[in-house]
């Protein structure tokens, strides 16, 4: 539920043909806020802003809010200081709502010179993770959490099992893109991610390939690059010395690796390469940034590598792994934390347990983790659970808290998260709202709280 001035909003019940010229006339008064109201408060809700993405209004949370919303909330999102973010927001972030936009900056160039790339251009230590990169600027590797964080699919909920595949990875990826820009472009133009393959469409699809990397091509003794981002399929020999990276639904277009580039994906990310090795139906996730040669050849320059698990959840370790595993195999509902620049010795939340009251921050330490977990907010209230890898089997995990009772199967799947679905679900009944929206929650004691679009910062 929502209110906008002194109109309470029901998204059950207002189709886009009401909503969208609403949601519009907000849009071009910044000064009104509409109003969250998940969770009581003395100001009446939490202030909410109307973007435009994709030619559509949706609403979206104030830049700070997330931790104030219900945790059964889809707005809520736990502290930014939990996970790598924080220390990014407000400078290499920066989210105005006042026009909609989030100016990133960029530490990694999108130009090329004719020699290899170098170390320092790579940012290989920041991706590393040994020392802690400069809060300006985003890594590839923090660029690329971005993406995934904004598109939220870092959240997880029971009925978004067996929901998630490329098709939706990609439109929303591309959805979180729409209204970020850099210092010269925007992000969307700058990002391609490759259409699901279909052999009928084969021509079709390597057309529109053509198109979207005709900018690359033109005079000049630099080349501009553009972002790739796609399942790694494989890293094969390929003549001369070099190897290829071959993505997922793009069989057709390798990216030649030069030695460079190979060697700092290797000494940066051997630790997901390993696990992409060890679990066999975990996913490897890459961005990096490409030229295309005058002869019409793709050569990757610096590159960023994820782990997923087989629901698209990020992991750092066959630890974290196992935990993600439990957990949705327990029906369990959480929030995954991402490390964005932050070295992997600091002790940031594996994830939030957004099933317990209050939410749980759970901690993989191990013997070579600096410090100890900060203590939660007094005023943004949370317990801990900590597993200290190197040592103990895994603690027992809090359970959730009771359900409301009579609850049926089929209301329990309204709960569904539809920024995740590709495939619909005969149980649900789609109704119009801006993008990305999902029904009430059913179990929640508070007022019911809609989707809003991919947020962009907690």
């Amino acid at each position: 539920m929502y209110a906008i001035d002194d109109q309470l909003i029901d998204r059950t019940r207002i189709g886009d043909d009401y909503l969208q010229p609403l949601l519009a006339t907000v849009h071009r008064s910044p000064q009104r806020r509409p109003r969250c109201l998940c969770s009581a408060s003395e100001t009446g809700g939490v202030d909410m802003y109307v973007a435009r993405i994709g030619g559509r209004y949706v609403l979206k949370r104030m830049p700070g809010t997330g931790p104030h919303h219900t945790p059964s909330c889809s707005s809520y999102t736990p502290p930014a200081e939990l996970t790598g973010l924080a220390p990014l927001l407000g400078t290499a972030i920066r989210e105005q709502p006042s026009t909609g936009l989030t100016r990133l900056a960029l530490g990694f160039p999108l130009t090329r010179n004719p020699t290899p790339p170098t170390r320092e251009a790579c940012d290989v230590d920041s991706d590393v993770g040994t020392t802690q990169a400069d809060s300006t600027k985003l890594t590839l590797r923090s660029l690329l959490h971005f993406l995934w964080d904004d598109a939220e699919f870092v959240r997880w909920v029971p009925a978004m099992s067996g929901r998630r595949s490329w098709p939706a990875i990609r439109r929303h990826i591309l959805l979180a893109a729409q209204s970020k820009t850099t210092k010269s472009r925007e992000l969307s133009e700058l990002l391609w991610l490759p259409e699901p393959f279909a052999l009928a469409k084969k021509e079709d699809i390597a057309a529109r390939r053509t198109v979207a990397f005709s900018p690359l091509h033109g005079a000049g003794a630099k080349r501009r690059l553009m972002l790739a981002l796609g399942e790694v399929k494989d890293i094969a020999p390929a003549r001369f010395g070099h190897h290829k990276l071959l993505i997922k639904h793009a069989p057709d277009c390798p990216f030649i690796l030069e030695p460079a580039t190979l060697t700092h994906l290797h000494h940066a990310f051997a630790t997901e390469l390993a696990l992409r090795q060890s679990i066999s139906d975990s996913k490897l996730i890459a961005l990096f940034t490409f030229a295309v040669t005058p002869a019409g050849v793709a050569i990757a320059d610096c590159i960023a590598v994820m782990s997923v698990s087989a629901e698209w959840i990020p992991f750092e370790s066959v630890f974290e792994h196992t935990l993600i595993r439990r957990l949705i195999g327990h029906g369990r509902r959480f929030t995954k934390s991402l490390r964005y620049n932050q070295p992997a010795t600091s002790p940031l939340a594996s994830l939030v347990l957004t099933d317990t009251d209050p939410p749980t921050a759970c901690y993989l330490t191990t013997a070579t983790t600096t410090g100890a977990p900060l203590p939660p907010d007094p005023d943004l209230p949370l317990q801990q659970w900590i597993w200290n890898t190197s040592v103990d089997a895994m603690p027992s995990i809090p359970p959730p808290k009771a359900r409301r009772l009579g609850q049926t199967p089929a209301a329990r799947t309204l709960n569904s998260h539809n920024n995740t679905e590709e495939r619909p679900n005969p149980a649900t009944k789609e109704t119009p709202w801006p993008i990305n929206s999902t029904p009430p929650q059913a179990n929640s004691t508070n007022p019911p709280c809609g989707r809003t679009s991919a947020a962009t910062t907690g």
